[in-house]
């Protein structure tokens, strides 16, 4: 192999790398927005709709021993025309319930989330998500709870959040 070939070789790499990853998302969120737009049954038994915001399996994974609080994970869907707020939710289950950024400079603390119409959201671990504190009780593989979720304008929701090791129980 010339040097020449080699450089361009190494150099497509990257390229490919991304390029597998940008399928590899787009796969999901299709397979998001597919999910959030099945007709109720049993097999979206944790799907909502309120008005045009469809929202999907919400989970949380069991807290460590000593743990501060619990983090809570799922998909929204905005299917209007105009964008939507999530700015907030409360827990029966919790004494505080906070929207928590974490980054590796540390978490903060953002006042609401932007949903943008027909683009789907996953709260995740890696970017905007629900975060309970103050448990009023011990969470365990396989425990639920409801989450209200508050949309402003738009009204509030509430969702069943399944304690489960990762989503898709």
């Amino acid at each position: 192999m010339s040097e020449a070939t080699s450089v361009t070789w190494r150099s497509r790499c990257p390229r490919r790398a991304l390029a597998h990853a940008s399928s590899l998302l787009l796969g999901l969120t299709a397979g998001l927005v597919l999910a959030l737009l099945q007709p109720p049954g049993d097999a979206s038994a944790h799907s909502y709709k309120l008005d045009d915001i469809a929202v999907g399996h919400f989970w949380a994974p069991p807290p460590e021993a000593g743990a501060a609080g619990v983090p809570v994970y799922g998909p929204i869907l905005n299917q209007g025309d105009t964008d939507v707020r999530l700015v907030g939710a409360s827990a029966p289950i919790a004494e505080d319930v906070r929207i928590r950024l974490q980054k590796d400079d540390g978490a903060s603390w953002p006042e609401a989330v932007e949903l943008h119409p027909n683009k789907p959201l996953g709260l995740a671990a890696w970017r905007e998500h629900i975060w309970l504190s103050g448990l009023k009780r011990p969470l365990k593989d396989g425990d639920d709870f409801e989450l209200t979720l508050d949309f402003g304008d738009s009204g509030q929701l509430t969702v069943k959040v399944v304690v489960e090791k990762a989503a898709g129980h």
